[in-house]
């Protein structure tokens, strides 16, 4: 009888959670689109119910690229409300059918608040269930654990690039935690992970540990494999953004693996001399780990200057870091070495030590260069370009600039990722990126969020028209 009981318990819960998805089958049309879901036109793409393929019932929703759609996207999505209170996890599902797809397809979904704030998101390929391309019929899902914060989910799917796919039988059930006890093997991992994160994070003592916990206890029961922890990981990140954390993530091992040998990002830098006498260097974000390759792309970056600076009379530098969107800090500023000068250049701090970065006789952290130049005016004037993209190592590399009297900042805030991420190597060689610290210039000033520039520079709607540069040119020749 208390079995039973349970069951029809379990049953009314899944129910009641499957009711607030409205036209998961795509059964009700309005003007050939599936009523309840919002698809946002693109002339790239088709989108459109249909009759001749479908999982179950009569119709499904197919995204079909008219031609050349590389670099592009087609998405579908509904608001549903959350039912149900504490904690609890929810599986988001549908069936996918694909052909001739060379882009990426997945599910997806935001967790919002009360004040439709997103508060959690997840989507195919972040979750590790990456939908396959060019198969039959087949059910992916999404899992979230959820808490009294979470009032609404914004979920769909989506196309990007080229490709014919079709959705269908899309679902929402509220799944019951197990009671199996986990495993020895998820356990240790899953405080592995915590305990890193509880001695080592900056934003550690805004976390209710004691929930987490609990929380955590309640979650992990049934995980039996590493890979099985993936919510209680999740859930213990998701603490970290509640936190005030929006720099620290897990990098996979097979990324691991490419910065430990190459340059994932493998954009190069750039050089020009612009109006005769200003030398523009452009540097990209850089991600390897690997010393010999790090410094590689600082030699590049100082041979770029060594070439303008000895072939030409500079009278300023422009040093343009509007794309770099972070990666390795010190490659960046072994190369940038000649223009920020010797010494220490900044601080990472945990609000009671502080530890500084420095650039001294070719040397920046792990990066040390032979015969390091050094430039000819050591006054000259050098104009910082940085925007919404500079974030990260981007930033830290602005910040080793900022203090000194010939430097200015031009253009728009930068991301806002001013935290220093340490690494910590998992035990299944993944490596979690840990905000540890935040940020200082030489002159102890701390950045906890975006850089403003000294020069406000709004971009020009005109693409050969770069008004950084023009605003940075100016100030160099008054």
């Amino acid at each position: 009888m208390k079995k039973s009981i349970l069951s029809i318990s379990m049953f009314i819960n899944i129910v009641l959670v499957q009711a607030q998805l409205q036209n998961p089958d795509f059964e009700e049309t309005e003007n050939n689109l599936p009523s309840g879901w919002n698809i946002k036109p693109n002339e790239l793409y088709q989108t459109a119910i249909t009759t001749s393929t479908k999982y179950s019932g009569q119709n499904s929703l197919q995204i079909n690229s008219n031609g050349n759609a590389s670099g592009n996207m087609q998405t579908f999505s509904q608001m549903v409300p959350i039912p149900g209170n504490g904690l609890r996890k929810v599986r988001l599902s549908g069936y996918i059918k694909s052909e001739n797809t060379a882009g990426k397809i997945a599910l997806w979904a935001q967790v919002k608040n009360g004040e439709k704030t997103t508060i959690d998101f997840a989507n195919s390929d972040t979750q590790d269930n990456k939908v396959i391309p060019n198969t039959e019929w087949k059910e992916y899902a999404l899992e979230f654990v959820l808490d009294d914060n979470a009032k609404n989910f914004l979920f769909g799917g989506f196309l990007s690039g080229n490709g014919n796919v079709w959705f269908d039988h899309i679902s929402m059930t509220e799944i019951p935690f197990s009671e199996k006890p986990s495993s020895e093997k998820a356990l240790k991992y899953i405080d592995e992970f915590k305990n890193i994160v509880r001695k080592n994070s900056i934003f550690k003592d805004k976390i209710d540990w004691a929930t987490l916990d609990n929380n955590l206890s309640k979650m992990s029961k049934g995980m039996d494999t590493v890979e099985d922890t993936g919510p209680a990981i999740r859930y213990i990140m998701k603490a970290l953004k509640s936190a005030g954390d929006n720099h620290s993530f897990i990098d996979s091992k097979e990324s691991v693996a490419k910065k430990n040998t190459s340059n994932p990002t493998a954009i190069e830098p750039e050089s020009r001399l612009l109006a005769s006498n200003i030398g523009y260097i452009m540097v990209p974000a850089f991600s390897s780990l690997n010393k010999e390759v790090g410094g590689s792309f600082a030699q590049k970056i100082q041979g770029m200057i060594k070439k303008l600076d000895t072939e030409n009379m500079i009278k300023g530098w422009i040093v343009d870091l509007r794309t770099n969107t972070g990666g390795n800090m010190y490659p960046m500023i072994a190369g940038l070495g000649p223009l920020i000068g010797e010494g220490k250049l900044g601080y990472f701090t945990d609000g009671k030590k502080q530890s500084p970065w420095s650039y001294k006789k070719g040397k920046s952290g792990m990066i040390t260069l032979q015969n390091p130049y050094s430039i000819k005016q050591q006054n000259a004037k050098i104009a910082v370009l940085i925007g919404p993209m500079t974030a990260s190592s981007g930033e830290a590399t602005t910040i080793s600039f900022i203090g000194k009297p010939n430097v200015k900042t031009f253009g728009q805030s930068s991301a806002g990722y001013t935290t220093a991420n340490q690494q910590f190597t998992l035990s299944d060689g993944r490596n979690l990126l840990l905000a540890s610290s935040y940020e200082m210039d030489r002159n102890q000033k701390e950045y906890k969020d975006k850089i403003e520039p000294d020069v406000p520079v709004q971009p020009s709607d005109q693409k050969d028209i770069d008004q950084g540069i023009q605003a940075a040119s100016q100030w160099i020749m008054e």
